[in-house]
């Protein structure tokens, strides 16, 4: 579907809501607070032009995957971000989402990561072996010069045991080149390049780490399935929702009332990563062609400062 003006908060706000049944089924946590989903993800459209363009669908099937993760969409926690390719919206998620999924699953107590610049570098002594370990004495001051190498450490619950992994420049470079829309300025490999880093060391080192088997173990697997080497957002796809774009009240009336009419008296065999397709509401077509929206845009940015380490506890 083509849209012939751009997105707004309201639009991006109005159709969450509609489809708030089909979200509602898929996350983590029933206290998960699904307003402030919707409310920051319009916020992102808000702010950056080129999601603006980007089709309703493809925005609330993003919106979708964040409720799923009980990730938010948001350029500045970093947890995960709604990125632009073409008229697409496609979720990637930050290291701040990856180090809050592996919290939740009880896999590690305390994960920290840490870039090492150049003049670090007489001040660095990576072990590996059957002792694997870092020393790492940062140098002080604002020129540090370039970026060279990540690492990433993990101790694991119930052990003295601490996980260990490093990634050099040209490793997490090669990641980047095969992340789909990493040419866009948009993309985080671009606005937030040395976070981009320590997110694929987190990644490579989780891969180590012994998964517990549970719902939110689940989620992580899902979100690794987001990894850059397969196209960074572009092949994970959760259930079947047929998602339209409402552009009258008598669609929002039409699709209310096939949300009230499933909750009151039918049941439903939908799993939260299975939506039935079947009770979706079918678009009205005008000379063969599906509605579009109306609306005006406003221009922005995706805005993030990078943060040059990490070294959180869990709560």
């Amino acid at each position: 579907m083509r849209q012939l003006t751009k997105l707004t908060k309201e639009v991006v706000l109005k159709h969450c809501n509609i489809y708030d049944e089909e979200f509602r089924v898929t996350v983590p946590d029933p206290s998960f607070n699904l307003q402030r989903t919707y409310e920051v993800a319009a916020a992102e459209v808000q702010k950056n032009k080129r999601l603006q363009e980007c089709s309703i669908e493809s925005i609330l099937e993003s919106v979708k995957q964040a409720c799923y993760l009980g990730l938010e969409p948001s350029s500045v926690t970093g947890e995960a971000y709604l990125v632009p390719y073409g008229s697409k919206c496609t979720l990637v998620i930050g290291y701040k989402g990856q180090l809050e999924l592996m919290y939740r699953g009880g896999h590690v107590t305390s994960v920290w990561a840490y870039p090492i610049y150049e003049s670090d570098l007489p001040n660095v002594d990576i072990q590996l072996g059957t002792n694997p370990q870092v020393k790492h004495s940062p140098t002080l001051g604002a020129s540090r010069g370039e970026l060279v190498a990540v690492y990433a450490c993990a101790e694991i619950p119930n052990s003295d045991q601490v996980k260990f992994d490093f990634m050099t420049r040209e490793e997490c470079d090669r990641i980047r080149s095969k992340s789909a829309g990493a040419h866009s300025k948009a993309h985080p490999w671009n606005t937030d390049y040395e976070a981009m880093c320590l997110k694929s060391v987190i990644k490579k080192m989780s891969k180590t780490i012994s998964k517990k088997q549970n719902v939110h173990a689940e989620r992580l697997s899902y979100a690794s399935v987001a990894a850059e080497d397969t196209g960074e957002g572009q092949t994970i796809t959760l259930g079947t929702t047929d998602f339209q774009t409402i552009t009258n009240q008598e669609e929002t009336d039409e699709k209310g009332k096939e949300s009230s009419d499933e909750g009151s008296g039918q049941s439903s065999t939908r799993s939260p990563i299975e939506i039935d397709k079947e009770n979706a509401p079918k678009p009205k077509r005008t000379r063969g062609r599906k509605p579009v929206v109306q609306q005006e845009g406003s221009q922005s940015s995706i805005e993030e400062g990078a943060e040059q380490g990490t070294n959180l506890s869990a709560a």
